[in-house]
């Protein structure tokens, strides 16, 4: 089963957190999501994006898009920001993603609230089984090489 996870560095904090996979094929946040503040070591970068990804499901309802809440709100809140624009300027993002014991981590290119975060697949490293600290590593370069 694949799971995906997204790891942000915004103004000087992580956000980890977890999407999942809608009935009709969609992954959207799923609500389940962390904060770290800088300084933040490889382990605890790796936990947390594990605990993203273990958080992830499919064959999730989908939601009333148009009419209800941002599946991405709870961040939101959180961080006290009223849109997701506003969170998306200045923030460098990772797509995470696991399929059994293979890892994909891939650095974007943030292309503001018109186009979103688009994956840099030359970029995506390959991990097989990564430890805490590993997976840490490769998330820390992957954030370097996001713009």
């Amino acid at each position: 089963m694949t799971r995906l996870a997204g790891l942000d560095l915004r103004r000087g904090r992580y956000v980890a957190h977890s999407s999942s996979l809608t009935v009709d094929g969609m992954w959207i946040a799923n609500g389940t999501f962390l904060l770290l503040d800088e300084p933040t070591d490889d382990r605890e970068l790796g936990t947390a994006v594990s605990r993203m990804l273990d958080a992830s499901r499919t064959g999730v309802p989908t939601p009333d898009l148009r009419n209800g809440p941002s599946p991405f709100a709870p961040v939101l809140d959180a961080l006290g920001l009223r849109s997701y624009a506003t969170y998306a300027k200045g923030t460098r993002h990772v797509d995470v993603e696991r399929d059994a014991d293979v890892v994909l981590v891939s650095p974007t290119r943030n292309g503001g609230a018109r186009e979103g975060f688009v994956e840099l697949t030359e970029h995506t490293v390959r991990l097989t089984t990564p430890g805490d600290e590993e997976l840490g590593e490769a998330l820390r370069a992957a954030l370097d090489r996001s713009s």
